[in-house]
């Protein structure tokens, strides 16, 4: 008679033994214990993000060379225009952020991927539709004035514009909601782990989670880059307060399609994602003002559509011995 073996199987870790407070999607994963695991997995996702930018981004340029759309004199003088190529192969580096993003929290937390998405455990489709119907609107009187006041050149449309306007279409929202996922949803999360306080653990993750969105935009005039810290905060208010990822991705997917596709169709993509010192000014206080807006209408709705935003923090699926006939 043999020994039994011990074969390890994911199992889900035993119930805790006292009641479970519920807590906030910025805390889910708040019980599990090791800060390391927060710090491993923030580090690993701005790997990861400098690399698919990297290679995906580096394959796009190559595609755009090899065709004729662009030249090595443009490469070599450091000013890349936006083709369709080099603008698929960016979104297509960041909508990679997502399957990143859940892989990194299932391996270092051993959180199911779903739960990344709200605190429900899944993304919720249906409530992302109700909120579009008061939020698309908002961003559309918001831009549509401001194009009403500065209309700027000619309607351009030819081959070109219109592989513009289909990439932004198709892979824009993709964009947006990897950046979320990464900034919003695992790295503020994984921040918001290192504490037991809900206010310390919102404030300090908020913080860090806006200051790297901030950064990875690259911004060098300081009224931008004060834009994209408020941004990203307005994102990180929506999450808390709606339980999930949708109103930021969203908020996110409606504010970059439609200042995208005006650009595109304007001929001025290239200077509509202009960076450089000087570009902004105070006139960036309106779209600050029109996140942190978004973000108090999306938890006011939540409220009235009775959506779940707290749920008890996530447990850890763990490795427990099974008994197994050996051969």
């Amino acid at each position: 008679m043999t020994e039994p073996a011990y074969l390890p199987e994911p199992v889900s870790a035993p119930e805790p033994s006292g009641p479970t407070v519920p807590v906030t999607y910025d805390r889910a994963l708040s019980e599990i214990p090791g800060a390391w695991r927060g710090v491993i997995a923030i580090v690993l996702l701005v790997v990861g993000f400098l690399l698919l930018q990297i290679v995906i981004g580096g394959v796009g340029i190559l595609i755009e060379v090899a065709r004729g759309a662009l030249t090595l004199d443009e490469l070599a003088s450091g000013v890349v225009p936006i083709t369709p190529g080099i603008l698929l192969s960016t979104n297509i580096s960041l909508a990679l952020l997502i399957p990143l993003a859940m892989g990194l929290q299932r391996w270092l937390f051993g959180a199911k991927v779903g739960t990344l998405a709200s605190v429900a455990g899944r993304f919720r489709w249906r409530w992302m539709g109700r909120l579009a119907l008061v939020i698309v609107p908002v961003w559309v009187v918001y831009l549509g004035l401001g194009f009403l006041l500065d209309p700027g050149a000619d309607v351009q449309i030819d081959g070109v514009a219109l592989a513009l306007i289909a990439i932004v279409i198709l892979t824009t929202p993709l964009q947006a909601a990897g950046e979320e996922f990464g900034a919003r949803g695992l790295i503020q999360r994984s921040a918001g782990s290192w504490f037991r306080n809900p206010v310390a653990a919102f404030v300090v993750s908020t913080l860090i989670a806006s200051s790297l969105f901030a950064l990875a935009h690259l911004a060098g005039d300081p009224w931008l880059i004060a834009y994209y810290f408020v941004f990203g905060a307005s994102m990180s208010i929506a999450a808390r307060g709606t339980g999930g990822l949708e109103a930021p991705v969203l908020m996110h997917a409606t504010n970059n399609v439609l200042i995208f596709l005006p650009a595109v169709l304007l001929g001025q993509l290239e200077q509509g994602i202009d960076r450089s010192a000087g570009t902004g000014g105070p006139f960036m206080l309106v779209p600050m003002a029109v996140c942190l807006v978004g973000a108090g209408i999306s938890i006011l709705w939540a409220r009235r559509n009775r959506i779940q935003v707290t749920a008890p923090p996530i447990e850890r699926l763990r490795l427990a011995p099974v008994v197994a006939p050996q051969a």
